[in-house]
């Protein structure tokens, strides 16, 4: 079997177990369950499996038209031989199309990986705080559309927010190196285009939500859905992590610090722009917070921080690191920015 380039990104870039079982031919396999271990399997008893698959995210959108399936995430399992194992969690739902069977009516052949599954990653995306900001998404969907086809092109329009000043920003502070992960990217690809330009080999868009993630016009962006507090990355596979409006929708300082050291584990160098508290800017950025996102787009992000906090927690984190701070105001607030450099890796720059 030769490994197509999804097989491949998930043997480099994750440290995933290989189980000595023999479940199919095909490259990929996609173990599909919801909240209450149903799951999902074809009427000969089988999980759905497939080969020649160049994207996760766009064989998801033709699985859910094809089976009237909910799929809210994807994660990388293990390998069963050489068959790449993919989890689609969906949600409880009466598919016409496909059986819903609790663990006893599963074929034998598959028991062995249903329970090494439920055994390792029964904590993906059930903390409190991912769990509602993956239903809001969901629930939300159109607002969210509204907010991104209206409100953000004749309101709060690119001029307003400055984002040609923002994206030239960017383009200086981002290094020129091979590979990055923006580790919550939404449907913003302002940091995959300037990577483009930069040559950058491997581009990489990750976000717990799918209904955020934007295919459209990043072809060269490999999408993954990984809950970045329980992930499974290899150390230091990307030479940049992006982190944007991320810190917030954390629920504290000890989640915070978790997804800090997230980021320096797996990249040499990393970006994080926040945004400073709304409530102390106050004015038009505190006014949007409160009627704009948390109200009509129920963003819920509650842990904001101003400036002094924002270097305190990254001087506190980085002691051993370069870092820069940087500042960037427009009609939404001020975004706070900081560009962390492994010494070692600046040594070997230089």
């Amino acid at each position: 079997m030769k490994n197509n380039k999804v097989v491949k990104f998930y043997t480099e870039k994750y440290d995933l177990e290989k189980i000595k079982i023999k479940i199919s031919n095909k490259e990929i396999l996609f173990l599909i369950y919801d909240d209450l271990y149903y799951y999902y399997l074809h009427n000969n008893n089988r999980f759905i499996e497939a080969s020649n698959v160049n994207s996760i995210l766009n064989y998801v959108y033709f699985l859910n038209k094809k089976y009237k399936l909910e799929i809210s995430n994807f994660y990388p399992v293990c390998f069963c031989d050489k068959t790449l194992v993919i989890a689609l969690k969906t949600f409880n739902t009466n598919s016409t199309h496909l059986q819903k069977v609790k663990y006893d009516s599963i074929n034998d052949k598959y028991k062995k990986l249903v329970l090494f599954h439920k055994a390792n990653f029964e904590t993906q995306f059930i903390s409190s705080n991912i769990k509602k900001e993956i239903a809001m998404s969901q629930k939300y969907i159109r607002r969210y559309k509204f907010h991104e086809k209206i409100i953000k092109r004749y309101i709060l329009t690119d001029a307003r927010r400055k984002k040609k000043e923002f994206k030239e920003l960017l383009d200086k502070i981002l290094p020129n190196k091979s590979s990055i992960i923006d580790i919550s990217c939404g449907d913003n690809s302002d940091i995959f285009q300037i990577a483009k330009k930069k040559k950058y080999n491997e581009i990489v868009g990750n976000d717990i939500c799918i209904n955020y993630l934007n295919t459209t016009n990043n072809e060269n962006v490999i999408y993954t859905n990984d809950d970045i507090e329980k992930n499974i990355l290899k150390d230091k596979i990307y030479d940049v992590s992006f982190c944007k409006n991320t810190l917030h929708h954390l629920n504290n300082l000890s989640n915070i610090n978790n997804v800090l050291h997230f980021l320096d584990r797996i990249s040499s160098e990393i970006i994080i722009v926040e945004i400073s508290n709304p409530k102390k800017e106050g004015g038009l950025p505190k006014l949007l917070n409160k009627y704009l996102y948390t109200k009509f787009l129920k963003d819920v992000g509650r842990c904001y921080i101003d400036f002094n906090e924002f270097k305190s927690i990254i001087n506190t984190n980085f002691k051993n690191h370069s870092i820069e701070y940087q500042k960037f105001t427009n009609i939404l607030g001020t975004y706070m920015i900081a560009r962390i450099t492994n010494k070692g890796s600046e040594k070997n720059e230089n």
